[in-house]
């Protein structure tokens, strides 16, 4: 079987990124299958030594991420909208030629490329790596919201239809979002790597993770940790990730007169290494597509203090057995349930054990059979 991904890039390591590079290299190891990457932006970062030799990446070298950050948001769609034809040009040249059996677009540039291809013989799969109507809930000006309500209305009633199979992250999602839709499926993302060496859950550590972006709301998370710091100023706080909020943020710390609690690591391509020196994993974002961290933590044995925003940690966090669930900005809550585990070690390690072994849900193993079955009903 021949299995096509698209994606901008796999050069820069989020979460979309990573799982699908994992998604890729397990596909390729499977009898009968050969497996590609197709994609648009190649010229920036560095190949990722994570990629199986077996995966064949395209480049299509279209680079919509050339843009000049001095332009407008305006003058930057209308250069990102002239580039649209040469990717489909480029895109379905490729996809001619190969001949697959499955395309699956990973949710950028592509995904309203891949419908719109007359005469194609391949499966069509849209994957939704964040809820249904993720663009209103991270427009932050009445353009942005503009924008998002046209996207929204053309991309619901015109595109998402022609896919063959849409797969949502989380059953939660397909339940609010999806109701009188036959053509979706919930497969979860798989975690990124095994852990053999969980983490003593020793260090007086407290770790999150994610853009610093205004939907991961490090900022109520940064405010619960100073009800944490008061009451155990010993532990620390690490915030791994980058982003246009981390200025903002390291004011907020300056001014609690958290410097000493509270640490933005910046971006970290080994996420389990960070994970496996934490006791605790927070997590504070407004919304989630799946929130890939959760089962990351899980599978190093790190029981994690979440929000419970849509739409991910309610499927993945059984309350109180490998976890907590807090009501969405529920910073007093939030602060508490991170010094229950702080000072009950037991509860620590008990929920930690447990955490891990649930975690076995996500490995690749697993996730690939859902994956190969859609792939066969197609």
């Amino acid at each position: 079987m021949k299995i096509v991904y698209c994606v901008n890039s796999i050069r820069s390591l989020g979460g979309i990124q990573r799982v699908t590079i994992v998604k890729a290299n397990a596909l390729a190891e499977v009898e009968g299958n050969e497996v590609y990457i197709a994609v648009s932006d190649h010229k920036h970062g560095t190949d990722v030594d994570q990629l199986s030799p077996k995966v064949h990446v395209v480049d299509l070298d279209i680079n919509y991420h050339n843009h000049d950050s001095d332009r407008s948001k305006l003058a930057n769609i209308i250069v990102g909208l002239s580039k649209k034809i040469p990717h489909y040009k480029a895109l379905k040249r490729f996809l001619t030629d190969l001949k697959p059996d499955i395309v699956i677009s990973v949710g950028t540039s592509e995904k309203y490329l891949l419908p719109a291809m007359k005469g194609r013989t391949w499966k069509i799969i849209r994957e939704f790596h964040s809820e249904k109507d993720y663009r209103l809930k991270h427009a932050r000006s009445r353009f942005d919201r503009l924008k998002s309500r046209l996207v929204n209305f053309y991309d619901f009633n015109f595109v998402e239809k022609k896919y063959d199979k849409i797969v949502v992250l989380t059953h939660e999602d397909k339940e609010m979002n999806w109701k009188g839709w036959e053509n979706v499926s919930v497969i979860p993302n798989p975690t990124s790597f095994k852990c053999n060496e969980p983490s003593p859950l020793s260090e007086k550590v407290v770790v999150a993770m994610g853009r610093l972006h205004p939907v991961k709301n490090f900022s109520s998370l940064i405010r619960a940790f100073k009800l944490v710091a008061q009451r155990h100023p010993d532990w620390t706080l690490k915030i791994y990730g980058q982003g246009e909020m981390e200025a903002t943020l390291q004011r907020q710390i300056d001014e609690s007169g958290l410097q000493k609690q509270v640490l933005l690591m910046g971006f970290t391509s080994n996420v389990q290494e960070a994970l496996r020196h934490a006791s605790i994993c927070a997590l504070t974002s407004l919304s989630e597509g799946f929130a890939l961290v959760i089962t990351e933590a899980m599978e190093c044995g790190v029981p994690v203090v979440s929000y419970q925003c849509p739409y991910g940690p309610k499927d993945i966090i059984t309350d109180g057995k490998d976890g907590f669930l807090v009501p969405l900005n529920d910073e007093s809550t939030l602060a508490n349930r991170i010094c229950t585990l702080i000072e009950d070690e037991t509860l620590r390690q008990n929920m930690g054990r447990v955490a891990k072994m649930n975690a076995k849900s996500y490995q690749i193993e697993r996730i690939i059979e859902q994956w190969m079955d859609t792939f066969n009903n197609l």
